[in-house]
């Protein structure tokens, strides 16, 4: 039988039930699958040190530090240790036992999905899926799955869970199947659900494998079991109106969002934002707004198994502070416990005067800048205020230089020292923490011979003065060139928020030298979690994201989330694919801003690490 070559350990759940002991080595972690390249890895748990680690894992510490650079500058409960996978450690048919695995093949029958066969062997939906990539696309029958699945005792073998009939060999074939349904042309997730009297929620459980519909693919339809009402809702002035050509509009998924319990309180929101409607074809602007809506109600959906009732209503502004005037007098807009505001001043502070008088709270989640929570408790200011930002990045970023001298790099032909604030914050902290740094010059562009002042032996970090990318790319060269003819192994590079947006050259050169920025959002394309929310949105409405940073979709997926938790639990945090939420009341302020705020790690071999901190 040919199998193809899987790692060992690489079903990270068996992995992770066995347990990492004493004396375990860096073979035996579990393995996760990194831009193509497996790489076994280890969470560090509280009060571990280096020279634990190290003997836990039989490591030397520059072998440790070697793929794992940040661990320099002391190691920290919570973060992640990679280490690349050797060729040589191949699972095999032969010594699969030894590890507590058995290696099968399955052959697909009509009708069956991915949680069914996964269910059948022990492992994860989302173990089989990681195994065998090509079933994101949808399982055909006849199709040949290669499963690495745990041994729970000796009578646990293929041929003991296969259903009568199944073949030998390690090859299990299903000859029962629950009655499927064939997907018509330009059918969604919405329309079927709604045909079966159940949730989309409940299709998706029911075919886990399943992300993009096509014409032709079998689903598996569960039995209707707690269906969500879609009543038709009175229409306020200023709904985005309902559609009634069974097609998914955006009011669609907002009514089939939940009827549940009337026993629980309701959890109501108002999106209140410029969709522009009565436009014959919207702006890019407006079109951003529905992308985000569209997003909320996907984290709607996604919350709907809580049992709470959930009703969401969304109200044009048609960009006007008029219609935000006549919307506050609606008697509708008083029902809700939470209303999502426009990117306007003007109109934020209609709604939060009116979230004031009436005891709702009101989430600004798209204007950097205002100050409305500073003196009104009903505002929640989305996004961290800018001083608080820079005062806790380079609170951070200074307490990871203790073992590293920094090295501030401005360039001398007019660039723009725009990060000044930062820079200034950043040495009042290294000046407490007794951190001497080093100032460097350059003209048109930084040269390996500006940096022949530094000691080879030294464990140095570049922080430009500028986050501009022309001026980036007019550093990188240089330190990279001058850090391979010296053979230093700690050079580093230390940036900005805008810096999460280069691609390319810049991008690579910034992962070559294990680059760390601050950001208030950053969504890694490679993550499962970011895989799995662009699909489903494009499952949904038949067509992806805006490739935008920030992505719209992504902040109203993350801001529904975090939203209908808060409403439950006032004190809820949230990290999402995108964004994090967690509310904090500054000295002084009547309202709450967001806390949260990242680090973002561009490590050598293409990894990316983000650290809430």
């Amino acid at each position: 039988m040919k199998f193809r070559r899987l790692t060992i350990s690489a079903l990270c759940s068996l992995a992770l039930a066995a347990g990492i002991t004493a004396d375990a080595a860096v073979k035996d972690l579990p393995v996760k699958e990194i831009n193509g390249r497996s790489y076994h890895y280890y969470t560090v748990e509280n009060k571990e040190t280096i020279y634990s680690l190290c003997h836990k894992f039989g490591i030397s510490k520059d072998e440790l530090v070697k793929f794992n650079p940040s661990v320099a500058d002391g190691l920290k409960s919570g973060s992640m240790l990679f280490f690349p996978v050797e060729e040589s450690e191949v699972l095999t048919p032969d010594n699969a036992n030894r590890h507590g695995v058995r290696m099968l093949s399955h052959t697909v029958a009509k009708g069956e999905t991915i949680y069914g066969i996964a269910k059948k062997y022990g492992i994860s939906t989302e173990a089989l899926i990681e195994q065998n990539p090509v079933v994101r696309e949808g399982l055909k029958a006849g199709q040949t799955l290669h499963l690495t699945a745990p041994v729970v005792g000796e009578d646990n073998s293929a041929a003991n869970t296969a259903a009568p009939g199944a073949a030998s060999q390690g090859t299990t074939v299903i000859r029962t199947a629950p009655e499927g349904y064939i997907v018509k042309k330009k059918e969604t997730f919405y329309s079927i659900a709604n045909a079966h009297g159940i949730t989309v929620e409940q299709l998706e459980a029911a075919n886990p494998g399943i992300t993009i519909l096509k014409e032709g693919q079998v689903l598996s339809i569960p039995a209707p079991q707690g269906a969500v009402a879609a009543e038709q809702q009175a229409s306020p002035s200023g709904l985005i109106p309902v559609g009634t050509d069974g097609t998914v509009s955006v009011d669609d998924l907002a009514r089939a969002s939940g009827v549940t319990p009337e026993a629980k309180e309701e959890l109501s929101v108002a999106v209140v934002l410029p969709f522009m409607l009565k436009e014959e074809t919207p702006s890019k602007s407006a079109q951003r707004y529905t992308e985000f809506y569209k997003g909320f109600l996907i984290a709607v959906d996604s919350m709907r198994h809580n049992g709470v009732p959930v009703k969401v209503t969304a109200y044009d502004t048609e960009g006007s502070t008029a219609k935000v005037r006549q919307l506050t007098s609606d008697s509708t807009l008083k029902a809700h416990r939470m209303i999502i505001a426009p990117d306007s001043s003007d109109q934020l502070a209609i709604l939060g005067e009116f979230g004031r008088d009436n005891g709702i709270k009101v989430l600004n989640a798209f204007i950097v800048r205002d100050e409305c929570y500073q003196t009104n408790p009903a505002v929640m200011q989305g996004n961290i205020p800018s001083q608080q930002m820079i005062d806790k990045a380079a609170e951070a970023i200074a307490g990871r230089l203790a073992y590293s001298t920094p090295v501030f790099v401005s360039l001398a032909d007019g660039a723009n020292a725009d990060k000044s604030d930062f820079i200034s914050a950043l040495k009042s902290r290294l000046e407490s923490k007794g951190i001497e740094w080093k100032t460097i010059t350059a003209e048109a562009k930084l040269t390996p011979a500006d940096l022949k002042s530094l000691k080879s032996d030294g464990n140095y970090t570049f922080i430009p003065l500028s986050a501009r990318q022309s001026d980036l790319n007019r550093i990188m060269p240089a330190v990279i060139e001058w850090r391979d003819e010296a053979g230093l192994p700690m050079v580093k590079l230390v940036g900005y928020p805008e810096w999460v947006t280069f691609r390319g050259e810049t991008l690579q050169n910034m992962h070559n030298l294990n680059t760390t920025v601050y950001s208030r959002f950053f969504v890694d394309d490679d993550n499962v979690r970011t895989r799995r929310m662009e699909d489903r949105f494009k499952g949904w409405y038949g067509a992806g994201m805006e490739n935008a940073i920030p992505r719209q979709g992504l902040l109203g997926f993350d801001t529904g989330m975090f939203v209908l938790d808060y409403l439950k639990n006032p004190v809820a945090r949230y990290d999402g694919v995108q964004n994090g939420y967690s509310f904090t009341t500054p000295e002084g302020a009547e309202g709450q801003c967001n806390n949260v705020l990242y680090l973002i790690n561009f490590r050598t071999g293409g990894l990316i690490e983000k650290i809430n901190l």
